[in-house]
């Protein structure tokens, strides 16, 4: 059983589940570890760390004295609602903190419509370049030529530049991708990606070309497979998903025949289909051998794929890519997944938020003009505490109206909200 305990609390022999809060919060590297010495104990009170959930399963268990904080089951651990309805609260009237310092106003807020144009032109010309690039440095890898690192430079910082400025530019631009462009996009966005989680996280600035770059080559270990599998239509067979399977280590040994090749960038190309439960592949790693740039790269992997158009699946919205990785259970660091979704400023279909007129409303779908604005269905009054004739509203389109906060339905009296949130989403009248 997972309890949630203040760390005054904490005792030798509890095994350490997680800890509340940024990886930077906490002296350790691992965030699950059997407390056996009295200077880890010291080292936790030391820190900004409030709370930590311990596994009763696998360590000495709490008093039955001392009262706990909470009792979580495992998918518990999904629920990120709380610290989402912080940031838009913090929102409305002063800038979102990070971890470690004070987050700026996205550049592009401040940019005159010809600005903005402007960058928007210089985005769409580092997506080209980063393709052709990407495309040459694939055909090079195909050959047996070693990786060079430094005509990919500029493209990583050029990258990091936009993301700076407003993030949804270049991941905007970089989702509209064909088919037969996915494999060379993919790894542009994910580039773009880990940037723009890695400063949400509050990675210093130096540490961004590392993992711009770790983004750019994840995948570069696909140059060993055949077209004819990557692009096939239909569901693989056992041999073929093994060669896919082997796309990992092959990179890693390409990236290790190469000069000037980071840690970081050697890592992730190894590790970014390794999952928190140990599933994923080539090591079926657990979740304590698992770096933190590792179960970076995995949420970000994961989500560009969904959201693209591939050989083999139509895209998902932006919004309903969120709510299906909520709902895998053991694959993502849920703490990362949770700033993940902040650095997106995106809410999964199905998410119930208050928007302004003292109304409830559930997120159906993401707006056509602006993909980190929902679009969301009205159905309660606030005012009158009674049920309201669903409206869809397009959030990006209606300046006029406001979301002012995700909403947990059980504080606001929907107790069974996954069947009430599919009769809402099927537009089924409300009772």
């Amino acid at each position: 059983m997972l309890r949630k305990i203040q760390t005054s609390q904490l005792e030798l022999g509890m095994f350490i589940h997680s800890m509340e809060g940024s990886w930077f919060d906490h002296p350790f590297w691992r965030s699950r570890f059997l407390l056996d010495d009295e200077a880890q104990i010291e080292h936790i009170l030391s820190s900004d760390v409030a709370r930590v959930t311990i596994d009763e399963s696998r360590g000495k268990k709490l008093s039955p004295s001392l009262k706990p904080l909470a009792i979580l089951a495992a998918e518990e651990a999904k629920v990120y609602t709380p610290k989402l309805a912080k940031v838009l609260e913090q929102s409305a009237n002063q800038r979102p903190r990070s971890y470690l310092r004070d987050v700026a106003e996205p550049v592009f807020n401040r940019l005159t419509p010809r600005e903005r144009a402007a960058e928007v032109r210089k985005a769409s010309g580092t997506i080209k370049r980063s393709r052709a690039a990407v495309m040459a440095l694939f055909d090079d890898a195909r050959d047996g030529k070693p990786v060079k690192l430094r005509k990919l430079a500029p493209l990583v910082k050029q990258i990091s530049r936009s993301v700076n400025i407003d993030p949804t530019i270049i991941l905007n631009i970089a989702r509209i991708k064909t088919k037969d462009e996915y494999t060379y996009l993919h790894s542009v966005s994910v580039c773009a990606l880990m940037i723009n989680l890695a400063r949400k996280m509050g990675f210093p600035e130096w540490q961004m070309h590392d993992i711009g770059m770790a983004g750019l080559l994840h995948d570069v270990g696909k140059t060993s497979i055949p077209d004819s599998i990557l692009s096939k239509p239909g569901k693989l067979d056992k041999s073929e998903w093994d060669i896919i399977r082997n796309h990992p280590q092959m990179g890693h040994d390409i990236l290790s025949a190469s000069e000037s090749v980071s840690d970081i960038v050697l890592e992730v190309c190894l590790r970014h289909h390794e999952k928190m439960d140990g599933t994923g592949y080539p090591g079926g790693l657990f979740a304590d051998d698992l770096s933190i740039f590792t179960r970076m790269s995995s949420i970000c992997d994961v989500y560009d794929a969904i959201t693209s158009q591939r050989p083999y699946n139509a895209p998902l919205s932006a919004s309903e890519a969120l709510a299906e990785m909520m709902s895998w259970s053991g694959h993502f660091d849920q703490l990362i997944f949770c700033d993940f979704v902040d650095s997106l400023g995106i809410l999964p279909v199905g998410t119930m938020v208050r928007l302004n007129h003292d109304e409830l409303a559930i997120v159906i779908g993401e707006s056509p003009s602006n993909y980190s604005a929902p679009i969301v269905r009205s159905f309660h009054s606030l005012d009158t505490n009674l049920p309201i004739a669903p409206k869809d509203i397009d959030l990006g389109r209606e300046r006029s109206r406001k979301l002012l906060a995700v909403e947990d339905p059980a504080d606001r009296g929907f107790p069974d909200w996954p069947s009430f949130s599919a009769m809402l989403q099927s537009n089924a009248p409300v009772s």
